[in-house]
């Protein structure tokens, strides 16, 4: 089984649920000590705007459709 997200490390723990009106939303978790870059920037849920980079020991929910 691949990542759940390609192109972030394995510090990043992604998961996406899909709702059954074909809504989908990303829940990722750094449990890194360093930034990480997103593979491109996403519209985060719990802060209202554009993420392009994750915080060390951040999380977000990312709408992705």
């Amino acid at each position: 089984m691949g990542p759940e997200t390609p192109g972030l490390p394995a510090q990043v723990e992604a998961v996406t649920r899909h709702a059954a009106d074909g809504r989908r939303r990303r829940f990722l978790i750094n449990h890194g000590t360093e930034p990480v870059p997103l593979p491109e920037p996403a519209h985060d849920l719990l802060t209202g705007g554009t993420v392009a980079e994750l915080a060390a020991g951040g999380s977000a929910v990312l709408r992705i459709s």
